[in-house]
């Protein structure tokens, strides 16, 4: 039986609202750093992980080849990541980052540390494991769709 419809639009509500203030969060993030949003958006994918490839970048940003050369671009130039030739495959190109990199990176985890540390503290101690619980869920039922929804061409 589908879900009710005052319920689906509910959460169509609450996740549209997620989004937004998980932006202004972000923002919140980047302007104690000096990075742009983008940059912010590709650095954050190497929280445990020191060296992604050129097309997994765009493929978990969902940008163009492009889009990711100018962030990485910029990267460079700013010390943070250095572009290797994929020894296994010398048409790729993975993203490594340098021990500059690698302490800003940990910055910016510390930083979200922190301030999810102040938002989780805003919930009554109880409620705290059914928040996570619940978003937990949400996660699966949205890779579930995705899952179901993307074209295994690269399409969408």
């Amino acid at each position: 039986m589908p879900p009710e419809n005052d319920t689906v639009s509910k959460l169509a509500d609450l996740i549209f609202t997620l989004r937004q203030k998980c932006a202004l969060k972000d923002h919140y993030v980047v302007r104690r750093t000096g990075i742009s949003p983008a940059e912010y958006n590709c650095l954050i994918q190497f929280f445990g992980a020191g060296t992604i490839g050129m097309k997994e970048l765009g493929e978990r940003l969902d940008i163009t080849p492009g889009g990711v050369t100018r962030i990485i671009t910029g990267l460079e130039e700013k010390g943070i990541v250095e572009r290797r030739i994929d020894a296994e495959d010398r048409r790729g190109i993975n993203v490594t980052l340098t021990r500059h990199g690698e302490q800003v990176v940990y910055e910016l985890r510390e930083t979200s540390l922190g301030l999810h540390s102040e938002i989780i503290e805003r919930i009554d101690p109880p409620s705290r494991r059914k928040v996570i619980e619940a978003v937990e869920q949400l996660i699966n039922a949205i890779n579930d769709w995705l899952e179901a929804n993307t074209d295994t061409n690269g399409g969408k």
